[in-house]
């Protein structure tokens, strides 16, 4: 069967370079989002030599060195990783469909090789041959693009400033190995799945009946469906009571879910939904709208298949840059709701604010209280391990005034030398409870035991693990301060901001109210914010693009027949285009609106699982990104649609010309 599989590629050349070009990519961006984790992986690990160091002893015992010199890649590895995992679905997602749909359109032929004699284990061997054809070339097609794209990936990466130290292209070899796998292995897994409906094709049954029309809902696709639709239920109906560190990853995989679910039993309930959506277009363009409503009722696995690609890139995209976007809209708000204090104090130059400074502020009339942490890196050991953590020499009491915070364990009281406080997050990850014991030490300096005097809860206000003041010798300077006014002085706090910089000097001090400083913050995290969707959407969206064109490229190589029989009826070529159109609208509109639907319950649930202080959570839409992806999907399904129906038209003119002849 290897001769007819070579064959069958080269006859429907137009159908499998759908799923070529599908594949090809899917490697491509898998083998750079491999590499660019390879990059961070290969980051040397500066050694204790010249550097400042501690040595720990975990609660069981074992002994951890950790050093200042140690890079803090997690941060952009998890950015990686999750632009791994968005580009990782939408390519699952495509290659799966792309290949069933292939099969699904030449279903007819099945049944006629069945007819002449093929038995079903033949035909699932002819389409797995095929498979091989196509998946060993387009894997290393995409092995290609990805050594040529990696190092200039890797070189934009290091442009985004999310590294805190400069990457370098590494070895290829095994992350290409990775792709390349890993496409291998979908293109087997999707051709084993639509095999066996292949080799069930009845011959008679095939020979009458059209091409799509039969048993677009197999029991495989049913189950299937079912199972993803409970399964994203559940985590999503889990979401909201989970804290937030838990209900991220239930929000977004449960989406996905969701998202394969709504796929999955698209051929169900997406051709009563489009015929519902085509009833203006029957009243404004009769010919075209009736054509268009009955080509997507009839034909409900191709409608499906062209529906999925808008759906899972939406979905995905969607999730995933509202769920991020609105954590951190959470987190601003739960800030700026927490923040007592009515002014902020940074230093105009570098170096932060002196010792100096901090007394004048809080020696002046006008000043309530005064919070300033002053940062520094400490090691602290944990059950079975030691880790860099950013910690702070900072006053609790002073923090109370400033911020509204509170003591979930322990008393808000000044920290004696052998006590530090640590925030409820800090104490929910390690375990830590007020009464435990907490091993830390100063770089360059020796292991230090303390108890924890208190669990403070406040959010972001308050460090993971503040220090008492004997701890300020290895501080940095403050970099900011908040400023609590007294009553008198309250009334005007843009009054006072100019006082208090004049006092302290212009030159030397920068003073604005809090309300200015949370508005100029939140315009950076803003940015940096975009900056973190762009790496890990935009690569995603591309190859979806790409896939939606893919896929009514192969959805138009088997329709020359359905153009020619409506030529020969009277359908006019712009009835024709028209109804290619409406069907392109129809079909990108119904994928974007059902994407919509299901990142709308995800992310309902993820709000309900945030928490503001005294307030509710706000929802952050990143609408302008969303709406261009939208802009591109219908531009492209459009042009792909008219520029093949265009194509048909032209072979159809031209064979009645020629028969006429």
């Amino acid at each position: 069967m290897w001769r007819v599989s070579v064959q069958s590629v080269r006859h429907y050349w137009a159908l499998f370079a759908g799923t070529f070009v599908a594949l090809a990519l899917g490697v491509g961006l898998v083998g750079v989002s491999a590499s660019a984790l390879a990059a961070t992986w290969a980051v040397p690990t500066v050694s204790a030599a010249g550097t400042a160091s501690v040595t720990l002893t975990d609660q069981a015992g074992g002994a951890h060195t950790v050093t200042t010199g140690q890079a803090d890649l997690g941060g952009v590895q998890s950015v990686l990783a999750m632009g791994g995992v968005v580009s990782g679905f939408v390519t699952v997602f495509v290659v799966a469909g792309t290949c069933a749909f292939g099969i699904a359109l030449r279903r007819r032929d099945m049944g006629l090789l069945r007819l002449v004699g093929a038995g079903g284990p033949q035909v699932r061997r002819m389409v797995l041959g095929e498979s091989l054809v196509v998946a060993v070339p387009a894997a290393a097609v995409g092995c290609v693009l990805a050594a040529v794209a990696a190092p200039a990936t890797v070189r934009a990466l290091n442009g985004t400033g999310l590294s805190p130290v400069e990457l370098r292209p590494g070895p290829l070899f095994w992350p290409l190995v990775f792709a390349a796998g890993t496409g291998l292995l979908l293109a087997f897994l999707g051709m084993v799945a639509a095999s066996k409906r292949a080799a069930r094709a009845r011959p008679v049954e095939a020979l009458r009946e059209a091409d799509l029309d039969s048993r677009s809902m197999t029991a495989g696709r049913a189950v299937a469906g079912v199972l993803a639709l409970v399964g994203g239920g559940a985590m999503v109906a889990l979401t909201s009571g989970a804290g937030e560190e838990a209900a991220t990853p239930l929000a977004l995989f449960g989406t996905m879910a969701l998202a394969v679910a709504a796929s999955l039993l698209g051929p169900l309930y997406l051709p009563p939904v489009l015929r519902l959506l085509s009833l203006p277009l029957r009243l404004t363009d009769p010919v075209a709208g009736r054509l268009a409503a009955e080509s997507v009722r009839t034909a409900r696995r191709r409608t499906a298949a062209l529906v999925g690609p808008v759906l899972a890139i939406v979905a995905i995209v969607g999730v995933f840059t509202t769920v991020l976007s609105t954590a951190g809209a959470a987190s601003a708000a739960d800030d700026r709701a927490r923040t007592a204090a009515q002014l902020v104090v940074e230093p105009v130059g570098p170096g932060g604010l002196g010792a100096r400074q901090l007394a004048a502020l809080r020696s002046d009339p006008r000043v309530a209280a005064v919070s300033a942490p002053a940062a520094l890196d400490v090691a602290v050991a944990g059950p079975t391990t030691a880790w860099k953590e950013q910690a702070a020499v900072l006053d609790p009491v002073e923090l109370s005034r400033t911020h509204r915070i509170s003591a979930t364990e322990g008393a808000l009281a000044p920290l004696a030398p052998d006590t530090v406080a640590v925030s409820a997050e800090f104490a929910s990850w390690y375990g830590f409870h007020a009464g435990s014991t907490v091993s830390y030490g100063l770089f360059g300096g020796r292991p230090v035991t303390a108890r924890v005097a208190a669990v403070l809860e406040g959010g972001s206000a308050v460090p993971h693990l503040l220090l008492p003041g004997a701890a300020a010798s290895g501080a940095a300077a403050p970099e900011r301060a908040s400023v609590l006014l007294t009553p008198a002085a309250a009334g005007s706090p843009g009054a006072a901001a100019d006082a208090l910089t004049a006092a302290l000097g212009p030159d030397q001090v920068r003073v604005v109210p809090s309300a200015t400083w949370f508005d100029h913050h939140s315009t950076d995290q803003e940015r940096l914010n975009r900056l973190v969707l762009l790496v890990l959407t935009v690569p995603g969206c591309l190859y979806a693009l790409i896939a939606v064109g893919s896929t009514l490229v192969m959805s138009y190589s088997r329709r020359g027949r359905e153009v020619t029989a409506m030529r020969m009826l009277g359908v006019s070529s712009g009835q024709v285009r028209r109804m290619a159109l409406w069907e392109s609208v129809s079909t990108t509109l119904v994928g974007a609106a059902v994407a919509a639907g299901v990142v709308t319950l995800g992310v309902h649930a993820f709000r309900g699982a945030l928490r503001v202080f005294g307030g509710s959570t706000p929802l952050s839409v990143p609408w302008q990104f969303l709406g261009t992806l939208f802009a591109a999907c219908l531009l492209m399904s459009v042009t792909v649609s008219l520029a093949a129906t265009g194509h048909l038209l032209r072979r159809v003119s031209a064979g009645t010309a020629g028969a006429r002849q």
